[in-house]
């Protein structure tokens, strides 16, 4: 029973490894030169991004708990998280973290539509929760930076992202196109899970406790982004609000979202350097402090999500 198990991870680890060595050597001259003269960050703030990082994943916990209805328990709900975040490394569009939510909330006794229905709730009220926080933002930012924190993620797109984001708008009509011409059989497959999907929908919508708590916890889960973002930004003595810093996470993610690769990379760190650097941030140490970003929210839980998925499979969780 044990030997299944360990080749899936040590295929995602044979994935992920050379992903990372390929990001390294291509980008290895250009970032050691811009970075050779930045100064050592305060170390305070790089603790308060990796405790702001570990609440992201409770809020995750939080919202999924919310939107299935099952009492979850919340530590092992939340170690779900991690795992999922470490699946999500491997595929874009989140399919990692969606297979793995999935299959916990089967295992929880939920049905895979209702499973499904779950994920895609939490899935839209982040969304949506992102949304509001980017209305929110631009009304409330009017400071002489501003503009240029707005435009500067969506500039950098228009120039060197144009490509990729033309394959990702065929290939998502493309997909489209083929479901909405699928052959009868198939259309009849997925009505059954579809609707049962819609159903669990509206059975959220029609508990205002669940869904309040599912709004506060989208909420949090950016909320828990802009802060780490904003702690690595003062750690290299950016000077930027966390206002001025949220509307660029928030606009930046956006946008860098259009990207078809895993969790933005390549397209999200460069976007959030140009914004911080427009609102009076010093180029090299935005850079930096976008990098160490993104490797205590994004890279660092890759291993401990692996090992915890590998602990939960064990305990048939997963």
């Amino acid at each position: 029973m044990g030997w299944p198990r360990q080749p899936r991870a040590l295929i995602g680890i044979a994935i992920a490894i050379p992903m990372v060595l390929l990001l390294v050597t291509r980008f290895r001259t250009e970032v050691t030169a811009k970075l050779s003269n930045v100064a050592a960050p305060a170390w305070p703030w790089l603790v308060v991004c990796g405790f702001a990082s570990a609440l992201f994943f409770l809020a995750n916990a939080l919202a999924l708990r919310a939107a299935s209805g099952l009492p979850l328990r919340l530590h092992t709900a939340t170690g779900v998280q991690l795992a999922a975040a470490a699946a999500n490394r491997l595929l874009p569009a989140g399919l990692g973290a969606i297979a793995v939510n999935v299959r916990y909330l089967e295992r929880q006794r939920l049905t895979r539509s209702a499973g499904l229905g779950a994920v895609a709730a939490v899935k839209v009220v982040v969304a949506l929760a992102h949304v509001a926080g980017i209305v929110l933002v631009t009304g409330l930012a009017n400071g002489p930076g501003a503009g240029n924190a707005m435009s500067a993620p969506v500039e950098l797109i228009n120039r060197h992202m144009r490509s990729r984001l033309a394959f990702g708008c065929v290939a998502g009509c493309l997909l489209a196109c083929a479901m909405l011409s699928a052959h009868p059989r198939i259309r009849n497959r997925l009505k059954p899970p579809l609707a049962a999907t819609g159903r669990h929908l509206l059975l959220l919508a029609r508990s205002p406790r669940r869904t309040a708590i599912l709004l506060a916890s989208a909420a949090g889960i950016k909320i828990t982004q802009i802060v780490a973002l904003a702690s690595c930004v003062w750690a290299f003595n950016g000077s930027g609000t966390l206002l001025s810093i949220a509307t660029i996470y928030l606009i930046g993610a956006a946008v860098a979202g259009a990207v078809p690769t895993a969790g933005n990379v390549g397209a999200l760190e460069p976007a959030l350097a140009l914004g911080l650097t427009a609102v009076g941030g010093d180029a090299a140490s935005m850079l930096a402090a976008v990098l160490v970003y993104r490797l205590i929210s994004y890279w660092l839980p890759v291993l401990p999500g692996m090992v915890t998925l590998t602990a939960l499979r064990r305990r048939d969780v997963l």
